[in-house]
């Protein structure tokens, strides 16, 4: 049974903004269990169909990609902007999807990709 799935491994590629506000690579998350958790918080998630004009550029950026090289899927960004007010995050798909994800989801999608505590962001 193992040859028959029609799973493919993916990773995601985070990017942080720096102080110049350029983005740098900053993790590549290959864990296919953190991918999972990843998929599922924005599969889950109540997206808005909004053209959105955020006051500054994201904090974060990352992108979903295949592991295998032949596969040939278009990659669909995500950028991400902390609230430091109330410890949530506010997730941008391409430039017309928007959602803001409650203090749980967003801790736990902002502990995949970075590997820290939201609540500790100042």
């Amino acid at each position: 049974m193992a040859g028959c799935t029609t799973f493919e491994r993916q990773k995601i590629e985070v990017q942080k903004i720096n102080e110049e506000g350029n983005y740098e690579d900053f993790k590549e998350i290959t864990s296919s269990k953190k991918v999972k958790r990843v998929k599922k918080i924005l599969h889950n998630a109540d997206w808005e169909q909004v053209k959105v004009d955020m006051g500054r550029p994201p904090d974060y950026q990352f992108i979903f990609q295949f592991i295998n090289p032949s596969i040939n899927a278009k990659a669909i960004s995500y950028s991400v902007w902390i609230n430091p007010n109330n410890n949530t995050l506010e997730v941008v798909q391409g430039d017309q999807q928007y959602v803001h994800l409650d203090e749980k989801d967003a801790s736990i999608l902002f502990d995949v990709l970075t590997e820290s505590n939201l609540a500790d962001v100042k």
